[in-house]
């Protein structure tokens, strides 16, 4: 891994890691900080399972599919051509949003969720790493589309 790229992906965990902290030492657990009207705040909650809860109780399974999915992830890297600025970051935003998460999990036995967004009648609590691992899907799921499209067109 290039040596840029690594600081990219360490420079994600950091500031996963500081807003996590700085949260943790501002909010009560489970106390509520308004930063836009009723739709975004911060909040400290703990999350014992993954994304909406779910799998919850079961962090051995849980962290092995992180580390398993950070290797396929890197792996994955090593075969992107270079040249390919959304698909290198995309995998880079994702590493770090796993690492950061992984981080939480293997030291702390549960994630820390820091931003609550209200939509409708749903209520999403989330960190900046699942911000980061959900942006470099979605970098890379655009990027797949156009290269199908431009498939489909030379067709």
């Amino acid at each position: 891994m290039k040596k840029q790229h690594i600081t990219w992906v360490f420079i994600y965990i950091f500031i996963d890691q500081i807003t996590k902290f700085i949260t943790n030492l501002s909010i009560a657990i489970g106390h509520e900080f308004p930063l836009f009207g009723n739709f975004l705040y911060l909040t400290d909650a703990q999350n014992y399972g993954t994304a909406f809860q779910i799998v919850e109780g079961h962090m051995l399974s849980v962290i092995i599919t992180t580390v398993l999915s950070l290797i396929l992830l890197i792996s994955f890297y090593h075969h992107s051509d270079e040249q390919d600025t959304w698909c290198i970051q995309g995998i880079l935003l994702m590493l770090g949003g796993l690492t950061g998460n992984l981080l939480d999990r293997l030291f702390l036995g549960y994630v820390r969720d820091i931003i609550g967004i209200y939509i409708f009648d749903s209520h999403l609590i989330l960190n900046l790493a699942d911000i980061f691992l959900w942006f470099g899907l979605i970098m890379i799921a655009l990027l797949e589309f156009k290269r199908w499209r431009k498939k489909d067109a030379e067709k």
